[in-house]
């Protein structure tokens, strides 16, 4: 079986990667994010930039999170040719997930100063869809630096290491939980171009809108950990003193 010229690109991409990044020990990537599991870092080459995602921590803690890494992998293969997804190239050594680089910055910085606020979600809500039609659902997207802003200001979703996807059989516990993570996906949508006000709901965007049982949990135990440790108070400091921006 040949592969496709897609892929064998990819394989060429990936290998002048490898030969940069080894003949250069001295380059560091620079740091994008970093998880419990993982870090995210840039690489600016001559053939182009790319973005590396690799397992960090201890032994047992990075194996973990390298299977994790493998099985986003599967999940970006799924999604190759959704608009609003970044194109993955594969996995470097097989354990560092490798994806092409959007410019742009994460939808928490530039949340109050997009020109098109009402194209921005019509294009993510799209993109949401084909995610779900591919039978894929995200589950994260509430937290805004899944997000990204890219060029022309067009959407694009990051970050798939605790989504669902349907595997086409009759369990219903998978059936269950792909079909919550894609209620999250719709609410979390909601959220963000809604600025969590529900009163605010448009009719044409009332139907997407469904409050999880899970969720109103999750909020309230957030608001209390929220209380107990004086976060709100904390930021709102922060922000009179001009050193966190939303």
């Amino acid at each position: 079986m040949t592969s496709s010229p897609q892929r064998s690109l990819d394989s060429v991409r990936l290998d002048q990667l490898d030969e940069y990044l080894s003949g250069r020990p001295y380059i560091k990537g620079l740091r994008l994010g970093a998880g419990y599991q993982a870090f995210v870092e840039l690489y600016e080459t001559p053939f182009g930039n790319f973005v590396v995602k690799r397992a960090r921590g201890p032994f047992f803690w990075r194996r973990l999170g390298q299977i994790t890494i493998r099985r986003e992998y599967e999940i970006y293969e799924r999604l190759q040719g959704v608009r609003g997804v970044p194109h993955c190239l594969g996995l470097l050594h097989d354990k560092h997930l490798v994806l092409e680089h959007i410019p742009g910055d994460s939808y928490r910085q530039r949340q109050h100063s997009l020109q098109n606020r009402e194209l921005f979600f019509v294009r993510l809500l799209e993109t949401l869809r084909d995610i779900h039609a591919a039978n894929v659902a995200h589950g994260d997207l509430k937290r805004k630096d899944n997000l990204l802003v890219g060029p022309d200001e067009r959407p694009f979703i990051i970050d798939f290491g605790l989504a669902c996807i349907r595997d086409g059989s009759k369990r219903r516990l998978n059936r269950f939980f792909f079909e919550w993570g894609k209620q999250y996906d719709y609410n979390a949508w909601i959220k963000h171009k809604y600025h969590r006000r529900v009163d605010a709901i448009l009719p044409e965007d009332i139907e997407l809108y469904q409050p999880l049982k899970l969720e109103r949990i999750a909020r309230g135990i957030r608001i209390l950990w929220q209380k107990i440790t004086l976060r709100r108070l904390r930021k709102r400091l922060r922000r009179s003193a001009g050193t966190e921006i939303d």
